[in-house]
């Protein structure tokens, strides 16, 4: 943006009020609390479990304390978002929230 304003600071306050307007609580959650060494490990964990293969069917949110599986399942979803045409869901979403001192990373569809 030409008009002097900082990208950076746009783009997060627009994420913010994105996700403002979705009330977590309503949301259906699968909550994995295991932690991989490696983000491949953390790929092969997400893509061929559930937490690619239900969301948007049988839960829409996902939450982990390893930022790997977060970030692995985002992009997955992602990908499908892109390449297919027949989505099971129509917009994803991330953010990230520190409860009792541990980092929580979500990850919806809606």
């Amino acid at each position: 943006m030409g008009d002097g304003h900082n990208t950076d600071d746009y783009s997060s306050h627009f994420i913010k009020e994105e996700n403002q307007r979705v009330n977590k609580k309503d949301i259906r959650w699968f909550k994995e609390m295991i932690n991989f060494d490696t983000m491949r490990e953390a790929e092969e964990w997400v893509y061929s479990g559930d937490a690619f293969n239900k969301i948007g069917t049988e839960f829409e949110g996902y939450i982990t304390g390893d930022p790997k599986l977060a970030f692995a399942l985002l992009y997955n979803l992602i990908r499908e978002k892109t390449l297919n045409s027949n989505q099971r869901f129509f917009n994803v979403f991330a953010d990230e929230e520190n409860v009792d001192g541990q980092t929580l990373y979500m990850v919806w569809v809606k």
